[in-house]
């Protein structure tokens, strides 16, 4: 195997992933919103289950849409026992002042005698009583979300695969996961029914989570019409197979996700625009049509800023650039993200994170393969290929990373300084291609400008 390849699906499942955030409505109050996603993906004992980390990225990208504050500013993923008793504990101690508190979990879980347990990547039961000391009861999560009788407690379960510890000689695992009693307020969702197990594998396209966040972010949708139209749509893809479940105790209120539409696109002019560095830049979707030899063209925007990414894994805390690309008509969302490399396992000067959000009906049935980047210095102009090796990681999710050979580093900070667009080709699962072109605009030079700086200073 490739050892750029190697390093990079090695590394992948340990680091913690940078914030993915889309930015394309309000929420629906000033209120306080927290939210803990764990995404658990790379088990040493275990079956693995990839599309529990990219379902985790999905759903914490539409939950900060939705007005949520992460905590650990993103998606936790593949956590251990130490790591998962002490984020659930930070996240009680969050909450204590939050006016809504959200639990996302993908990734094993299991039922025994009648009680549920999320597994961390590192356990390793032989034997029942190592359950209680391995694993951890669903229980002590909804216990850190007690104290507060306005608060509203939700917590999603994407956890319905079959026993992961299967031959290891541990006896009264039951189906699928225990139906949980609702304390007060609180509303516990089920990507399955209660103790009912869905086949490793059926959730490879994230069908739950995906339609979980594409149905929260419709404007002014209901609490329970959002998880019934999630069940609905989950229902609908897997022919039956799976089909979602929810329990609650009465809850006061009327709770929505997203109280208003996102603003429609203004016409794009021929210049990339900025109104005081908040104004979404021009994006332009160039699809094959097998109709049109001139293919078709879908207006977007881009917002672009600079942020502090935390340290996670062997990556360093840094300035890096995001761009949050939203393209209203395909229903397509990414979020590009610009780090420099610190882990020397990877051969790679710096890496760019490419993750995609397309809704449930997406024409091109999702994106199949990213070949690489481009640069170019205007929208029709031909853009000069970034020297480097782009890697799908998951559904949805790509890493590319640029070439450390030092002649290959020195043109590739040429082009990402000096080029005003991005070029990234696409090739969706029906095998049908697009290039999405990107521009930098005024807010991006801007957000440019302010991280190179920063790396120059702090090299």
């Amino acid at each position: 195997m490739n050892p750029f390849i190697s390093g990079i699906t090695r590394r992948f499942a340990t680091s913690l992933l940078l914030l993915i955030a889309l930015l394309a409505a309000e929420p629906a109050a000033a209120d306080k919103r927290v939210a803990l996603v764990i995404g658990n993906a790379r088990y040493q004992h275990a079956t693995g289950l990839d599309a529990a980390a990219s379902g985790a990225r999905i759903v914490a990208a539409a939950l900060q849409t939705a007005g949520f504050t992460l905590l650990g500013g993103s998606a936790l993923l593949d956590l251990d026992k130490t790591s998962l008793d002490r984020a659930v504990q930070q996240f009680g101690r969050d909450i204590t002042d939050a006016d809504v508190a959200l639990v996302y979990y993908a990734g094993h879980a299991i039922q025994m005698h009648g009680s549920s347990f999320l597994v961390p990547i590192d356990a390793a039961p032989t034997k029942e009583s190592d359950i209680d000391f391995q694993l951890l009861h669903i229980g002590l999560v909804l216990h850190q979300m007690e104290g507060s009788a306005r608060r509203l407690n939700l917590v999603v379960l994407d956890a319905c695969h079959t026993n992961p510890f299967e031959g290891r000689g541990l006896d009264g695992i039951e189906p699928g996961l225990a139906l949980v009693p609702a304390p007060d307020n609180t509303l516990i969702a089920y990507a399955a029914q209660p103790d009912r197990a869905v086949a490793d594998g059926s959730d490879t396209n994230n069908v739950f989570a995906t339609s979980l966040a594409e149905t929260l972010q419709h404007p002014r949708l209901g609490l329970f019409d959002v998880f019934n139209e999630t069940g609905l749509a989950v229902k609908r893809m897997t022919n039956g197979a799976q089909q979602p479940f929810v329990a609650f105790s009465p809850i006061s209120g009327h709770f929505v996700f997203v109280a208003t539409s996102p603003p429609a696109p203004s016409p794009a002019p021929a210049t990339p625009r900025a109104l005081n560095g908040t104004a979404g830049e021009r994006v332009v979707l160039y699809d094959e049509d097998p109709t049109d030899p001139k293919g078709k063209q879908y207006e977007g925007t881009v917002v672009w800023r600079s942020e502090q990414a935390e340290a996670g894994g062997a990556q360093k805390a840094d300035r890096v650039l995001r761009g949050d690309v939203e393209i209203p008509e395909r229903k397509l969302k990414l979020v590009l993200t610009l780090r420099r490399n610190s882990d020397p396992s990877l051969p790679a000067s710096h890496l760019a994170e490419l993750t995609f959000v397309v809704a449930p009906d997406f024409p091109g049935g999702g994106i199949g393969n990213v070949p690489g980047m481009l640069m170019k210095s205007n929208e029709q102009a031909r853009g000069a290929p970034l020297a480097g090796l782009a890697v799908k990681v998951t559904n949805g999710f790509f890493l590319v990373g640029l070439s450390n050979v030092e002649t290959d580093r020195a043109r590739n900070m040429q082009l990402l300084k000096e080029r005003a667009w991005f070029d990234i080709p696409v090739v969706y699962n029906n095998q049908r291609r697009g290039i999405v072109a990107i521009s930098k605009g005024v807010s991006g030079e801007r957000a440019f400008a302010e991280v190179f700086a920063a790396w120059d200073k702090n090299p």
